[in-house]
């Protein structure tokens, strides 16, 4: 057995490296003497944890001086899925990626583990919710390390498979296969991440505020919740998607044969595309922050308008793009991560945002073109089943209303009113009517108000005037008097405090020089526990295993098509909820069997 000696914010630490079978007996020793409960780690060929040659290769125990490191791969598994099942306590970074990996590897089911689990980056979130790149610590076991632990640490040892990638000629996206089991800083990275997160929970666990340590316990029912939903997947239908991918390559194809005509080899050539249109007269104004010409999306759109030939090289060069990225940051995509049956497996990311806002990749079900069918229509229910949405009626505005307490806004809600149209007829008298313009107007007023926009954001995105803009933000304030009163008391805690509280107890860290975006902040993670509580009531009624994706403040799932109405129903029924004086309800709407047809793809 291999021993590497390290030392820890100034303190030794031993790592065991298990080398033949027979060192395996320290290990059940190590295990008998700490039953109580052990952080535990796997290292693996990469993220994609349901592909077909995926493998399990480390497996590491350890206290906060002592790790065993396991090589999987070569032996031990045995000895590793029985600890797991005697172990009581788990400490675990990010439980649903590695407790997916024990089913997929071990077939030990994650339902026998997630009671033992306490997971790190649930505290670290709770403590901290803001990213490194937001002034915060971050959630990932480096930036616990940094943060909590030993800075020198985070950046020699967990900061080292770069290195080590580099050494092997590799990249760090491929050397977790291609790093020797027996590789000295593999080993130290692997056996230094159960000790890393003994002592991360140590430094974390009595830093969770008070107010907040209810939600513990709610968040890990949420991460066992989701990372169900990972396991199941979604099915693909692969024969579709396969044309989509030729066709959208005879697209790419067929627009830049076109444009070749223009002497415009490169659409993602900046010069090469400003270039094409000063040849034909066009006068390019805007300058990038490195001094070229600027001819982003919001100058080809602008060419799109004219009639004339540069109206023609914008849309081929829009084409051109737009069938690219949808082929390579969709389609292929999802044909790449597509298993041996079939489906893609989403990673969800409960805790992704300082709101607690979820996060989706894998099926990046968030960022896929607005409105359009055709890249969800890849996506379809299971065999005899439909597709079923279920999403929050003006989710966010509810909240508003109830936690502003605004007699005018409550009161509109429970009549059915047009909130619009109130605020349109506010700023524009009672002359306006659902068919007019400056219902849209009020529409973005409304949900600014929300995020926080004045009226210059207004006058942005509508096109009005600052002054008409202005006008229709003061009438949303005299309308909504609660809602005013609510915003500048939450900018005045942030400025105080520099958080605030949410109604769960998720305290949000805010800027003091942003503290007008306190409001916004509050009611977005107010709108994330509202369909996280509805999620896990979903659970307990037992619809997780029909359940696809969670998308912002919709569900979507695949329900036997006799039972598909009644089951929209019962979801819709599950995940509403009274707030206070306010009653968030939602829409059910039940598809054929593609995701697409909700969106309007053929049935």
């Amino acid at each position: 057995m291999k021993l590497i000696e390290e030392r820890v914010a100034g303190e030794p630490v031993k790592i065991w490296v298990v080398e033949r079978p027979e060192d395996l007996e320290a290990f059940r020793d190590f295990i008998r003497a700490n039953l109580r409960g052990l952080a535990f780690d796997t290292e693996t060929t990469g993220l994609d944890i349901y592909s077909v040659d995926y493998k399990l290769r480390l497996a590491q125990f350890g206290t906060r001086d002592t790790a065993y490191v396991i090589p999987v791969e070569l032996f031990g598994a045995f000895e590793v899925i029985r600890a797991l099942k005697a172990l009581r306590v788990l400490i675990i970074q990010n439980a649903a990626f590695d407790l997916q990996v024990v089913q997929r590897c071990l077939g030990v089911p994650m339902e026998e583990l997630w009671p033992k689990v306490k997971d790190l980056k649930i505290y670290a979130h709770l403590v901290d919710s803001r990213g490194r790149e937001e002034g915060g610590t971050g959630t990932s076991l480096e930036d616990i390390t940094r943060a909590y632990i030993d800075s020198e640490i985070a950046d020699r040892v967990k900061g080292s498979m770069v290195e080590i990638a580099k050494s092997l000629k590799t990249t760090k996206a491929k050397v977790w296969k291609a790093v020797p089991l027996d590789h000295h800083g593999y080993n130290l990275y692997a056996g230094m991440d159960p000790i890393l997160n003994v002592r991360g929970m140590e430094a974390l666990e009595p830093r969770v505020p008070v107010v907040s340590r209810p939600l513990v316990s709610f968040e890990h029912e949420l991460a066992e919740i989701l990372s169900y939903y990972e396991r199941g997947g979604f099915l693909l239908d692969e024969e579709y998607t396969l044309n989509l991918r030729g066709e959208l390559i005879e697209r790419e194809e067929q627009a830049l044969a076109h444009v070749s005509g223009y002497g415009l080899e490169n659409v993602n050539s900046t010069d090469q595309v400003a270039d094409a249109f000063e040849a034909l007269g066009v006068r390019i104004k805007g300058r990038t922050p490195s001094g070229k010409r600027q001819v982003d999306k919001h100058f080809l759109e602008e060419q799109l308008k004219g009639t004339g030939i540069e109206a023609e090289l914008a849309r081929l060069i829009i084409e051109a793009k737009k069938a690219r990225k949808w082929r390579t940051t969709w389609v292929e995509s999802f044909l790449d991560g597509m298993d041996a049956n079939g489906r893609c497996h989403a990673s969800i990311n409960p805790l992704r945002a300082r709101t607690a806002r979820m996060s989706i990749t894998g099926i990046p079900a968030q960022t896929l073109p607005s409105g359009d069918w055709m890249i969800r229509r890849c996506f379809i229910a299971d065999p005899g089943h439909r597709i079923v949405s279920v999403d929050y009626q003006a989710q966010e505005l509810r909240i508003l209303a109830a936690l502003s307490g605004d007699a005018t806004m409550i009161q509109a809600f429970r009549d059915g009113a047009d909130l619009h149209l109130m605020t349109a007829q506010a700023a524009w008298g009672d002359w306006v009517t659902a068919l007019d313009p400056q219902r849209k107007y009020a529409k973005v007023v409304n949900f600014g108000r929300v995020y926080g926009g004045g009226a210059k954001t207004v006058s942005e995105q509508t096109g009005l005037s600052f002054r008409e803009a202005k006008r229709v933000v003061e009438a949303f304030d005299l309308r909504y008097p609660g809602v005013k009163k609510l915003s500048d008391q939450l900018a005045r805690e942030a400025r105080e405090n520099g958080y605030i509280v949410t109604p769960s107890g998720r305290v949000m860290y805010v800027d003091r020089d942003r503290a007008y975006a306190a409001m916004n902040y509050k009611i977005q993670g107010t709108g994330r526990d509202v369909t996280a509580r509805g999620i896990v009531k979903l659970h307990k009624a037992g619809f997780t295993p029909y359940m696809r994706l969670p998308i912002h403040d919709e569900t979507l799932s695949s329900l036997p098509a006799g039972q598909a109405e009644w089951g929209g129903a019962r979801i819709a029924e599950l995940m509403s909820e009274t707030m206070g004086p306010v009653f968030i309800g939602t829409d059910a709407e039940v598809g054929a069997r593609s995701w697409g047809s909700l969106y309007g793809a053929e049935v």
